[in-house]
């Protein structure tokens, strides 16, 4: 299930699927450490969602980014600025599975957090050619980028494909961005409550779950702000 809980501090999250009703939809997450990661909220336009700045601060590109877009049949999801990147390109490489193989990991060492991303086209009987995968540090060698992905031609009701930037503590950060897939065993419209509840409340920062049979992210969206 999205958001179960088992991992303290998952950093930013993602999953796109259908419910058990086959509707489809995507959620994104994020949670934070430090005051800087905490002071952000979830801005929702008719084709954004802009993760923005709350403390009237420097706009930092790590931090607050383009989280999603849309255009009339397809949709990217992704935890930075390869958002905007890779819709820019779909025109030239509409193939998002390639098109992520050109992104490599954010420039914050020691972390190395994973560049996640998920990509779908949007049809009138739902989601096909859905692909989601990172741009993350290769185990042993983290100088090197390796771009895990998985794609999804359709996908069945009840399921989703997720990662997150990280899969350990706050104290001990550990890199993920491996994809997989995932039962839903709740309605769309319920997911961000109970996403929300499933995060360390010191770490939580914004979680949002849109029905995506619409034409715009403002006509169906639940959305969480600390």
């Amino acid at each position: 299930m999205v958001g179960d809980g088992a991992v303290e501090y998952p950093g930013r999250g993602l999953a796109i699927g259908r419910d058990g009703d086959g509707v489809p939809f995507f959620s994104y997450w994020l949670t934070g450490r430090s005051a800087a990661s905490q002071a952000r909220e979830l801005v929702v336009r008719e084709r954004e969602i802009i993760v923005r700045d709350t403390s009237g601060g420097a706009v930092d590109d790590l931090r607050h980014y383009t989280a999603a877009t849309r255009g009339d049949d397809w949709v990217i999801v992704g935890n930075g600025t390869q958002v905007g990147e890779l819709a820019a390109a779909r025109a030239r490489q509409p193939d998002l599975q390639v098109a992520l193989r050109g992104l490599t990991y954010e420039p914050d060492p020691p972390i190395r957090t994973p560049r996640i991303t998920v990509g779908a086209t949007l049809t009138s009987a739902g989601l096909k050619d859905v692909v989601i995968g990172a741009a993350r540090p290769y185990d042993g060698a983290p100088e090197l980028t390796e771009h895990p992905s998985l794609y999804a031609a359709r996908i069945a009701p009840g399921t989703a494909l997720t990662t997150t930037t990280y899969a350990g503590t706050a104290d001990n950060v550990v890199v993920n961005g491996h994809p997989e897939v995932t039962a839903i065993a709740l309605p769309w419209s319920a997911i961000t409550d109970n996403l929300w509840q499933s995060l360390q409340p010191s770490l939580r920062v914004a979680a949002i779950t849109v029905r995506l049979d619409t034409s715009t992210f403002t006509e169906a969206a639940r959305a969480r702000t600390r």
